[in-house]
């Protein structure tokens, strides 16, 4: 039997159940440590998927807190919206300008990239947290946790930051793609009470459809082995990128918002692992560290 060092007398690690023929310590489901640790490395190496639902739900619960919670802010909204069309344009990098007025000269493509703002962000996230839980649950821990952190942070810019996004001034010649092909589809027209209940009208910066759709891309490109998939993989993010400023809901800076906050969310979830991995290494044995490490808990 493999022991912990020193982390208290009834804090042992049972590793005797598929331990290798030349006494190397095994890390198997009969993992048991006593108090608090053991809940973690077990959730750590095999996630309950009606934790992760419900994790999910926990996060949506906030959202929902935070957009019924923030009032008052259409004057800020505005304003800052504002400011970051003055810098764009300032700039030459008011590229959604250019993109709308092509959406709103061609009806089909507009029909398309509306279908694809109201759907794919809700089906191809979730879908591939799905995949990654069944096929790769080595990878599933961190890049979820990831995920998570992204989302939080981007909800704390929603709340401090208020944008009112592109297609709410229709004095810059915007056009409300999603308005204009409500008819196509099944998404409320934006800013009415239907829209209202599902979205927070003021939640542009940073784009949280670039940040999970860069993540989804990362994620697919990194563990398919189909070319196929892989490609299309790759060309998620950019289609997002295109469809989001099309139609008039996001500005080029919030795409560099998402994508930065993607950035911190991943150096975050690394330093978190870092922290947990050297929490390991002065507590277990190394030959225990590591195979843990294989199955993704640390």
């Amino acid at each position: 039997m493999t022991t912990m060092r020193n982390v208290g007398e009834d804090s042992a690690m049972d590793v005797t159940d598929g331990a290798g023929t030349d006494g190397t310590p095994s890390v198997t489901s009969s993992v048991r440590l006593s108090g608090l640790p053991v809940r973690i490395l077990n959730y750590l190496v095999k996630p309950r998927w009606w934790f992760e639902i419900a994790m999910i739900y926990g996060i949506y619960a906030v959202y929902s807190l935070i957009r019924n919670g923030v009032h008052d802010v259409e004057e800020k909204a505005f304003s800052n919206g504002q400011w970051i069309l003055d810098a764009e344009d300032r700039f030459g990098l008011a590229w959604e300008r250019g993109l709308n007025t092509f959406l709103d000269t061609t009806p089909s493509v507009a029909a398309v990239c509306a279908v694809v703002y109201a759907s794919l962000h809700f089906i191809v996230t979730p879908g591939t947290l799905v995949w990654l839980y069944v096929k790769h649950h080595r990878h599933y821990r961190f890049t979820s946790t990831v995920l998570i952190l992204t989302t939080c942070l981007a909800l704390v810019g929603f709340y401090t930051l208020p944008t009112a996004p592109p297609r709410m001034f229709d004095g810059e010649g915007f056009v409300d793609i999603m308005a204009k092909t409500g008819t196509w589809g099944w998404w409320p027209e934006s800013g009415t009470p239907a829209s209202d209940n599902i979205s927070n009208q003021f939640a542009a910066m940073p784009s949280l459809h670039c940040a999970w759709a860069t993540f989804c891309g990362i994620v697919i490109v990194m563990y398919t082995k189909n070319h196929v998939v892989r490609v299309l993989g790759a060309l998620y993010p950019v289609l997002t990128y295109f469809v989001v400023m099309g139609t008039a809901n996001h500005y080029l800076l919030d795409v560099v918002g998402g994508l930065v906050t993607l950035l911190v969310g991943f150096i975050l979830a690394w330093l978190l692992r870092m922290a947990w991995q050297a929490y390991l290494a002065r507590h277990l044995d190394p030959q225990i560290v590591t195979q843990l490490s294989a199955k993704g808990a640390a």
